[in-house]
Order: C-alpha cells, then sequence, then structure tokens
C-alpha cells in the first residue's frame, strides 16, 4: 500500500524551504509589519483639523492593552530558543522549532499592531514630545527587528537550524533589548520619568546619576507651623492625586502640575490656579466636580482627593499660592490644622508626636535658663507648642536693651512681645532683627522716635504694632510701607498726623490705623452735652 503524502507545513524539515500556505501568509504578514515599522516614524501628524476622530481616539486607547501582548510572547520565544542551546537541552524543556517560530509570529503580528494603535494614541497630544519620538522610535524599532527576525527565521530550510536561523536568533535578541528601552520610555511617558527609579535603592539611584531618595518623615513630620505649605503639602498632594497624567512626560491637556510655575502658566484650558481666589481656580473647579462628570480630576477609577487635601490645597490658594511660606505664615484654622495633621500616616503621626516631644523638651529646659533672667513671663502661646510670648508684667521698669538681647536663644519662636513702659532705647530695638515670626508689637509709653521705627519696619511678619504716647512722626511711619501683613496700628498722642496715617493706608491695602481722635463737632455747631449721669 503506497505511502500517504503529508502536505508540506510551516515546520518542513527539507532542505530548501518549501513555500508552503502556512509559510507564505507569515512572510505576507512580516513583510506588511516590516513596511510598517519603517513608514510609521516618519509620518507626521495629519491634519485632522480640531483634532482626530473619535474612532482613531477610540483605537489608539487600545495601545496600553495590546503592547503587553508581542512583549510576552517575544520574551518566551527568545527563552524557549535558549532551552533549544546545546548546554541547556538536558536541564530545560525542549520546544520544537515550529513552536518558537509560531510564538515568533504572533509576536511580530502583535508588534505591528501595537505600533499602529500607538501612533494614533499619540495624535490625541499631551505628551512630551522629545520622549514621544524616544518610544515611537524605539517602537517602531521593535516592530522591525520582530518582523525581520520572523523573516529570516522562515527562510530557513529546516525550521529551527541553518545560518538563517541563527541569524533570527541574533536579530530577536536585540529586538528584546531595544523592546525593553521601549517600554522604559513608555512607562516615563504614563507615569512620569521618576517611575522606574522613584523607589530604586541609593546605590541604584547613585549608579544612574540620581540624588538619595529624601526620608519622607523628615518632610511630612515637622510641626503643622514649619511646613512649607508648596514643598511639604501642596506638592505631595498634586504628585499623589494628579501627577501620573500631568508631569514633565505627559502633559495631558497641556498642563503640568509638577511645579508651581507650570500651574500658573496653566494648560490648553487657561491657568490652573488663580492666587488670592479659590473659586475662580480651574484645578480646585475640576477636583470638586461630580466624579461621573467628564472633566473631574483625577478621572473615575483612580484614587481621590480627600475633603483634608482639598482644605490644604483652597488655603494654599486663598493666601496666595507662595512658593516659600510656611503654614505659620498665616492663621491657621483649627478645622485646616487637623486637616493637615490627618494627612499623615500612623507612623509619621507618631514620628511627629515623639519629635514635638523632644523639642518640647528641649525648649522647655533654655525657657527655664532664661526665666532666671528675665523679670516677667516667657511663656509657650500654647503649651508644648514652640510660639512663645513675652509679657513684663509689673516688672516693666527693669526690662531694658540686656533683657532684649537676652531673649535671642528663642528669638525665632516669639510671636508676642510686650514692652510697653520699659526701657528699651531705639538702638536696643536692633536686637529685633532674628525675631522673624513677631506678630504683636507693644511699644506704648516708651521713648520709642523714628530712628526705631526703621529697625521695627525689618520685622516683615508684624500685624499689630502699638505705638501709643511714643515719638514717631509722619516720617518715622514710612518705614513700615514694606509691612504687607501689618493689619492694625495704634497712634494715640503720637506725633503722626492724619496725612501721615493716610500715606500709610495707601501703602498697606486693608491696614486699620487708629489715631485716637474722637468725632470732634463742626466749627459752626455746639458741641452736643453729655447725658447726666444717673444717680
Amino acid at each position: 500500500m503506497p505511502a500517504t503524502s503529508t502536505p508540506p507545513s510551516m515546520d518542513s524539515t527539507s532542505a530548501t524551504p518549501v513555500i508552503t500556505p502556512a509559510r507564505l501568509s507569515w512572510l505576507m504578514v512580516a513583510s506588511l509589519g516590516l513596511g510598517s515599522a519603517m513608514v510609521v516614524p516618519l509620518i507626521d501628524k495629519i491634519a485632522w483639523g480640531e483634532g482626530p476622530p473619535e474612532l482613531a481616539q477610540w483605537l489608539g486607547r487600545f495601545h496600553p492593552l495590546v503592547l503587553h501582548f508581542p512583549i510576552v510572547l517575544l520574551l518566551m520565544a527568545l527563552a524557549f530558543e535558549a532551552a533549544r542551546l546545546p548546554g541547556l537541552r538536558r536541564l530545560l524543556p525542549r520546544p520544537d522549532g515550529s513552536t518558537v517560530t509560531v510564538i515568533l509570529a504572533w509576536g511580530a503580528a502583535g508588534c505591528t499592531l501595537a505600533l499602529g494603535c500607538g501612533w494614533l494614541l499619540a495624535q490625541s497630544g499631551g505628551y512630551e514630545q522629545e520622549l514621544l519620538d524616544r518610544h515611537l522610535w524605539t517602537g517602531a524599532a521593535t516592530a522591525l527587528g520582530a518582523n525581520l527576525a520572523l523573516i529570516f527565521r522562515l527562510s530557513s530550510g529546516t525550521i529551527g537550524t541553518g545560518i538563517f536561523n541563527g541569524i533570527a536568533n541574533a536579530t530577536l535578541t536585540l529586538t528584546c533589548g531595544v523592546m525593553t528601552v521601549a517600554a522604559h520610555y513608555g512607562a516615563n511617558l504614563t507615569h512620569g520619568e521618576t517611575f522606574l527609579t522613584e523607589h530604586a535603592p541609593d546605590c541604584v539611584r547613585e549608579l544612574v546619576g540620581l540624588q538619595p531618595r529624601r526620608d519622607p518623615n523628615s518632610i511630612v513630620t515637622k510641626p503643622t507651623e514649619q511646613r512649607l505649605l508648596w514643598d511639604d503639602v501642596v506638592r505631595p498632594i498634586l504628585e499623589e492625586r494628579c501627577g501620573s497624567c500631568h508631569n514633565g512626560s505627559k502633559l495631558k491637556g497641556g498642563l503640568r502640575l509638577d511645579s508651581r510655575a507650570a500651574m500658573l502658566k496653566g494648560g490648553a484650558t487657561g491657568t490652573a490656579v488663580e492666587p488670592g481666589n479659590p473659586m475662580a481656580s480651574l484645578l480646585l473647579t475640576r477636583l470638586r466636580l461630580d466624579v461621573d462628570d467628564e472633566q473631574h480630576m483625577p478621572p473615575k477609577g483612580k484614587p481621590q482627593a480627600t475633603g483634608e487635601q482639598l482644605a490644604a490645597l483652597t488655603f494654599w490658594i486663598e493666601n496666595g499660592a507662595p512658593a516659600d511660606k510656611m503654614a505659620g505664615d498665616f492663621e491657621i484654622p483649627a478645622k485646616l490644622r487637623a486637616a493637615l495633621d490627618s494627612l499623615l500616616t500612623p507612623a509619621q503621626r507618631k514620628t511627629l508626636e515623639a519629635k514635638t516631644k523632644a523639642t518640647a523638651e528641649a525648649l522647655e529646659t533654655t525657657l527655664a535658663t532664661l526665666r532666671s533672667k528675665l523679670p516677667g513671663r516667657l511663656s509657650c502661646v500654647v503649651p508644648g507648642q514652640p510660639e512663645l510670648e513675652y509679657v513684663p508684667g509689673l516688672n516693666f521698669a527693669a526690662v531694658s536693651d540686656a533683657q532684649l538681647t537676652a531673649l535671642a536663644p528663642v528669638a525665632s519662636s516669639v510671636v508676642s512681645l510686650e514692652l510697653q513702659q520699659t526701657k528699651v532705647t531705639d538702638a536696643g530695638l536692633a536686637a529685633l532683627a532674628p525675631f522673624v515670626k513677631l506678630r504683636i508689637l507693644q511699644l506704648q509709653h516708651t521713648g520709642l522716635t523714628d530712628a526705631g521705627l526703621a529697625q521695627v519696619g525689618k520685622i516683615t511678619s508684624l500685624e499689630v504694632i502699638n505705638l501709643y504716647d511714643t515719638g514717631v512722626t509722619d516720617a518715622g511711619l514710612q518705614h513700615l510701607a514694606d509691612l504687607k501683613h501689618l493689619r492694625k496700628i495704634y497712634l494715640w498722642q503720637s506725633k503722626v498726623t492724619e496725612a501721615g496715617a493716610g500715606k500709610l493706608r495707601d501703602a498697606v491695602p486693608g491696614i486699620e490705623v487708629n489715631l485716637g481722635l474722637p468725632d470732634a463737632p463742626h466749627p459752626d455747631e455746639p458741641a452736643t452735652p453729655s447725658p447726666p449721669n444717673k444717680p
């Protein structure tokens, strides 16, 4: 009985390649992929008019889904081919050549499909162009290499053997290396350039030229008053909630939120933040929209901003969105203080409590030493908190320039200083320079003149000044024109005139200048007599 002939297939073992339908089909697929890989990176953006059509955008969204398929197949084909090496045959299962070829074929086709979807996704914009170009070119090189490796492999007379098979394996190895680079660029586009190195050990970061990681406890476990609003509060919130879509690599809507300058510059829809005006700030508007709204940020399905985070962002914006101000530079409402503390993890809160306790104990030791040298009372405004006030009480006659100098060790913590009726002089007020957080200063009934007021005008944190019964004049008052936080000043029985007070009101909007002048009657009208006292 004659033997039945078997139709030639892709795994033919003849010395000369047999062009079977299977081989011909895969050669056509590989050729198409090879051509696409060479042409796609050279195609500039198509003139879509107002933007890519909905269908193109929809197909582009399949890029993240499709690309993982060929990645796994190419690595699997490389691993299976490595298992066929003489040294590994006895240790690992030995797949036949046709199995590797089929895996490589589907991987090459997947690369072509991923390249097309990726190109469509890039047309929607919102990515950093240089990084996008790198990802596109390395992705195209991956597709080109995979299809080229498949063509070489199909050119062998016997699948898995011969010089063409060796060239195919070398090409596949190089392709997998390029694919790793393309994947790295893709991750940077999606998650930011620090995605791979953010949690890397310091030795790895040093190897790639990065600084060691900052200890988060050194930032977020600062006392509330000492936290920089931008660096320690706002930026971490934005990195957590918005960083994946609005970073230096991926600019959704043309907007970056990884720097204050970029936020103020804004994106395609305008400025993200209006300093001093939370209601007009697009960032807060988008964060507060209903989660089902298409304009809501972050998109539905991603972790959403908490009420505490929104409160912190609102506080920062309404106080002018400062770059270098601490929370303690402003009046912190009790609810906001609680919100800032709630942003800490339990471990961070424990670290903060221990640090605060140690700081309070050290401060109390310093205060005990100073109290023995100072008349009056030096104490914490809030027990346990590093904000101090000094009150001479009935010992005002014993306070002079020397006592003011003695406060130097705690000067940066003093927020309220009462020097009324003391013997402090104009020259002694030069010792106020280190009092950088001083908000309330009482100087009534002292020998203060314009020369001393020049020293007072250097304390930019001042909010309330009492100059009742002092020798200051209109000229000296101009030393306070740059104190933008100044809200109240008392000038009874001083030498300041209404004209001088008016100039200060013009220089410092919103200030309350109290000259202590009662409403006087018109010269042509008799004064209204005071009502008689009741018996």
